[in-house]
């Protein structure tokens, strides 16, 4: 059945896609807050409230909130970003499993207790979860190229917040923030699958009021675009290997060609074994063992990186051929068989992809929250193959601005002669 969309009494935007030849059903509910929402003093307060979503409601525990998905034969998951929260689940869809899960969704969102003892011992493991986060040397290098191209602004802060900014957060402070932001913010609420939809809309109309929702992309929830900072960043850590990341900022807003024009460039450059980085930078001269390119969208700004990690004595070698390659690019140096390659990559991947109803229910709160149609599966492979090389060649000349690209090299002795 087609996808639609349709806003509540309470102004929850409800989208949903009826598939009754499957046997599951995954919901997302997606609440408008993430990083860039926070202030001094808040920083971090997002994914802490994320994490304590799950220590229990005014009906059940915390425990029981995991029972009720592990016996359902499913699972629960959830993630903070930038801009949203998402809590989302994937069960069977048999019995009353469906409704139920709704309805402990619907608890989580607007009951959460926060009680001292599962603050204080979530508090702990928020911690631990930053520490960890800071011996991945690829998530840092990355982390640490958005705040050379986009500082001291919100877009590029981090999302934990550090050990000290968590533990600064007070229950007075968390119970303003769900208050504000999940109990009466802005919520969109994802389902795909088999399920029952007069359930879904009887459970969440008994939430309370929301915010209005923003009509995307003409509406945006932050006053101030991000301003991009091009240049050369040279920053010496303890990690053991070099890394290289190179970045360009992409106009948006996205269109719905825009945007699979530069998943079939991504595709090319960096996105598969024979794209060009991973091609000329591992097998045909053993430099590195992780290098690709990817996209990182937001509301109001995007942008596409090359990336590559090595042993510092090859990271100069490193980061000429990445710089020969998109010269390359610039240079018209583009043949009809890599993108036909790329291409083919892209839709077989979205026909694999298009058999799972989570993926199914994230490409529709992606398509609305980047004011696209809700595309399917076919409507997607056939855009995809009506990319031509002229497309590309343009995304190129006005992505690939040398007065754009900001250059990071993090770790193991950076030095100005990379």
């Amino acid at each position: 059945m087609p996808a639609h969309k349709q806003i509540l009494k309470n102004n929850v935007m409800l989208i949903t896609q009826n598939m009754p030849e499957h046997r599951i059903v995954s919901i997302g509910f997606w609440f408008s807050v993430g990083s860039r929402n926070e202030r001094n003093g808040e920083y971090g307060i997002t994914h802490f409230i994320e994490h304590l979503l799950f220590k229990g409601t005014s009906e059940k525990s915390a425990r029981e909130l995991s029972l009720f998905f592990d016996k359902a034969g499913g699972y629960v998951n959830a993630y903070t970003d930038r801009e949203n929260v998402c809590v989302y689940c994937t069960i069977p869809s048999f019995g009353k499993n469906v409704r139920n899960a709704i309805h402990t969704l619907c608890d989580m969102s607007c009951h959460a207790e926060f009680p001292e003892q599962e603050l204080n011992r979530e508090r702990t493991v928020v911690e631990n979860e930053i520490t960890a986060s800071l011996d991945d040397a690829e998530g840092c290098a990355i982390d640490s190229a958005a705040l050379c191209v986009w500082p001291d602004q919100s877009i590029s802060r981090s999302i934990t917040g550090t050990v000290e900014d968590v533990e600064r957060i007070s229950r007075e402070q968390i119970l303003q923030w769900y208050e504000k932001y999940f109990v009466h913010g802005e919520l969109t609420v994802v389902c795909a699958g088999n399920f029952n939809e007069q359930d879904l809309i009887e459970e969440l109309s008994l939430l309370p009021d929301h915010l209005q929702p923003k009509c995307y992309p003409e509406q945006r929830h932050f006053n101030e675009a991000p301003v991009w900072k091009s240049g050369s960043n040279y920053i010496t850590t303890d990690f053991t290997q070099l890394h290289v990341i190179q970045s360009y900022p992409v106009s948006v807003p996205l269109t719905p060609k825009s945007d699979v024009v530069l998943d079939v460039f991504n595709a090319l450059v960096g996105d598969t074994m024979s794209s060009r980085l991973f091609q000329a930078l591992r097998e045909s001269n053993g430099l590195c063992y992780n290098v690709y390119s990817f996209i990182s969208e937001f509301e109001d700004a995007a942008l596409w990186s090359a990336y590559a990690s090595c042993d510092k004595a090859n990271g100069k070698d490193v980061a000429r051929l990445l710089q020969n390659e998109l010269e390359r690019l610039i240079n018209d140096d583009l043949h009809d068989e890599e993108i036909k390659a790329a291409k083919e990559h892209l839709c077989g991947e979205e026909i694999i992809n298009g058999e799972d109803v989570e993926y199914i229910m994230k490409r529709l709160q992606r398509n609305y929250s980047l004011g696209f149609p809700f595309y399917e599966t076919d409507d997607i492979i056939r855009d995809i193959r009506l990319v031509t090389k002229e497309d590309i060649l343009e995304l190129v000349k006005n992505l690939l601005d040398k007065k754009n690209c900001a250059f990071v090299a993090f770790g193991a002795s950076s030095t100005e002669e990379i």
